[in-house]
């Protein structure tokens, strides 16, 4: 099975990744200072804000009621149910694991998009995808154990990465769910703002049981923080990305995904984060198994799932 890209579709998966492997960073700055429902209120109130000035100044149209009540399902799903839920395990998760675990898992991305396309959309399962799968998932286990197998047997897997786990999964959801419902009868620019405001939806639902900080007890880098994550790694990124999944297909934007782990590492020697010798060998694990994945050490893809 031969994949082939465009061009502009590579450039657009490709630095939406590179902002999300920031993200894992802003994000960490930003719950010095604030709580999870916070931290997510703030990246979506100015993602948000960033998508609506796109659409004015660049004149797209918004969708009129109709064309909203008539694709209201798909908004939902993937703005409420895929993003948002995404965001509240990423933001809590990220409380108790570090910016790099977190950014590892995600290289799982591609596997669990491409399970949900097989069971939603009936997407095939080809040999070398089931052989990169097993390969991603000890990467996996390796990364949520620390490197240290007999976890497993205590029960004591790190709270924080299984929150991520569960954030990597929603996500992979969200990918199906904008290929399914992103239609030509909305703009990438409206259809990526309805659903992160659906999302922005869920954090303000929130709010009151949560509170917020006083902005005046707020810092100038959980500012700037918070600006960055949302107008580059969420209103941006999330554009960039919803256009290569709808000229890709979900399953093969999904790939991008190990991008993400490998800006990450790269972030993490500005941010003065420790990298482990367990980090290495899960990440080297899942990259093996991606590229497994991909069917570069396979000829034949009769064989499917």
């Amino acid at each position: 099975m031969n994949i082939q890209y465009h061009p502009k579709a590579i450039l657009f998966l490709i630095s939406a990744t590179v902002l999300w492997g920031l993200n894992f960073h802003l994000a960490k700055n930003l719950l010095l200072s604030v709580d999870f429902i916070q931290a997510g209120f703030w990246r979506y109130i100015f993602g948000v804000g960033f998508l609506f000035v796109v659409q004015i100044t660049t004149g797209s149209s918004f969708p009129f009621f109709k064309q909203l009540y008539q694709n209201i399902k798909g908004y939902f799903l993937a703005g409420f149910i895929g993003l948002f839920g995404f965001s509240i395990f990423f933001f809590l998760g990220l409380k108790y694991t570090s910016a790099l675990n977190a950014a590892l898992q995600v290289s799982l991305n591609p596997v669990l998009t491409l399970l949900f396309a097989y069971w939603i959309l009936g997407t095939p399962i080809y040999r070398h995808q089931k052989i990169g799968m097993a390969i991603g998932l000890l990467g996996v286990f390796l990364l949520i154990t620390r490197g240290r197998p007999n976890l497993l047997l205590e029960t004591n897997w790190s709270y924080g990465d299984m929150l991520i786990f569960m954030a990597n999964i929603l996500f992979a959801i969200h990918n199906i769910w904008v290929k399914k419902y992103y239609t030509s009868s909305v703009s990438n620019i409206s259809f990526t703002l309805i659903t992160n405001g659906f999302c922005l939806v869920g954090f303000l639902l929130f709010l009151p049981f949560y509170g917020i900080t006083p902005i005046g007890q707020l810092d100038a880098i959980f500012w700037l923080s918070a600006l960055g994550i949302g107008i580059l790694g969420t209103g941006l990124a999330y554009i960039l990305w919803n256009e290569g999944i709808k000229m890709t297909g979900a399953a093969n934007a999904g790939f991008f995904m190990n991008i993400v782990p490998f800006a990450t590492a790269i972030f993490s020697i500005s941010f003065g984060e420790q990298i482990e010798l367990y980090h290495l060998g899960s990440g080297g694990l899942i990259l093996i198994g991606m590229i497994y994945f991909q069917g570069v050490f396979e000829n034949s893809d009769l064989e499917t799932l």
